[in-house]
């Protein structure tokens, strides 16, 4: 029993900050997956920046794979081939042609608004994001981009991704990324970037902080070594280039300067940001212990919230606008929307009670029925004690009842 009380529950700290945004997205990758994929046998909802990163991190990993078995692949011939199957898979092949014709155009663009580019502000400066210009909005009209990427985002809830609103007024260069754009922005990603296979020991794989009440993990997109410094690299997959005053305040970096391997007591020499749509990278020395108390603190409160499947109202049920770019806007926007389809606190709940019931039956098997009348007259004194302390650990509860 002892080693039980010991054991710290664990969360990671991008979920933390998902929740700080707003708990639908946490839900969208709990409860809502489970109900998507049971009721309907469905793709796992997912959202156009998740469908790019998976692209980007399966390639990656493919190669790192590959070259550990001696052979070596071309990255952009990998991300062809991942493509090609997932489209088959999504009943998607159809959107092939359309989708390569899109991406051709989106680099011609992307490329005029670039360092070699022609295409500047009034001032002679890069567009920090050339898709929210009017320029680019003007020439994505008149070179056939917009439509493009209407006609291939119509089709992309076959992949999982929410369906598209039509609607005029709406910009949909401000809005969240599609499956056009996932497709274009990988190709312009592998285009531009020069990642070093040869230094690879792991991609997507959790490091953790081990706190006083909880252990936080955090995911590098990449784990290097060279020679003796160990480097994690995280990528940004946004066209906008993080400042360094963000990159500064950001948790999930913070995390990252204490994390640890699994097993491993060796500290991480350089974290690495690298913007892929730039291709440009900045390596940070860590700060050992930088917000552990803010990190600590928020961690245990959200952990305490999801174990309780505390879910409140999304930031939808404030209107559109109120999302901005969120990745999870389409989704929580589809149909008669999340809340009339859901009810997020009432799931929540549901949710709950059936992982309870569940256990509770798989408990009482083999018990006698005067030993479950013992246990419900327990249950009658603890039940409302748990009631009124939501969120409980397994292991508060298991030191609860060492002590009665």
């Amino acid at each position: 029993m002892a080693e039980k009380i010991a054991e710290k529950s664990s969360i990671a700290i991008e979920t933390v900050l998902d929740w700080a945004y707003c708990e639908a997205k946490v839900w969208w990758k709990t409860v809502g997956r489970t109900i998507e994929e049971e009721a309907e046998k469905m793709i796992s909802p997912r959202t156009g920046t998740s469908l790019l990163q998976e692209a980007i991190q399966g390639i990656l990993k493919l190669g790192y794979q590959s070259r550990q078995k001696g052979n070596e692949f071309d990255l952009p011939v990998l991300l062809g081939t991942l493509w090609k199957v997932r489209l088959q898979k999504w009943g998607l092949d159809e959107m092939r042609e359309k989708m390569a014709a899109y991406s051709v155009l989106y680099e011609e663009l992307m490329t005029r608004f670039g360092e070699k580019g022609d295409i500047r502000k009034i001032n002679g400066a890069i567009y920090d994001n050339p898709t929210w210009s009017h320029r680019w909005r003007d020439l994505a009209n008149s070179t056939g981009l917009y439509d493009l990427r209407i006609e291939i985002d119509a089709q992309q809830h076959k992949a999982g991704l929410g369906k598209t609103i039509k609607d005029r007024t709406i910009d949909i260069w401000k809005e969240p990324i599609g499956l056009a754009d996932a497709f274009a922005r990988s190709t312009w990603i592998v285009e531009n970037n020069n990642f070093p296979l040869h230094e690879i020991q792991g991609v997507g794989e959790e490091v953790f902080v081990d706190l006083p009440h909880i252990k936080v993990g955090v995911t590098p997109d990449l784990i290097l070594t060279s020679g003796d410094d160990l480097v994690y690299e995280k990528h940004i997959y946004g066209i906008r280039r993080p400042k360094m005053a963000d990159m500064i305040g950001d948790y999930t970096i913070k995390t990252l300067f204490s994390a640890k391997q699994k097993d491993s007591d060796k500290e991480v020499t350089s974290v690495d940001i690298r913007h892929l749509m730039s291709g440009k990278k900045i390596s940070m020395k860590p700060r050992r212990a930088a917000g552990i108390n803010e990190i600590e603190s928020m961690a245990t409160a959200v952990q305490r919230r999801i174990n309780a499947m505390d879910f409140s109202g999304p930031r939808m049920v404030n209107g559109w606008d109120a999302c901005g770019n969120c990745d999870y806007k389409l989704l929580c926007f589809d149909g008669e929307g999340i809340m009339q389809r859901y009810n997020l606190p009432l799931s929540g709940r549901i949710s709950l009670a059936d992982n309870l019931m569940d256990e509770m039956s798989q408990q009482l098997r083999g018990y006698t029925e005067e030993q479950k009348e013992t246990g419900i007259d327990f249950a009658r004194v603890f039940l409302p004690f748990i009631a009124q302390n939501p969120g409980m650990t397994k292991e508060q509860i298991d030191w609860l009842i060492t002590g009665i």
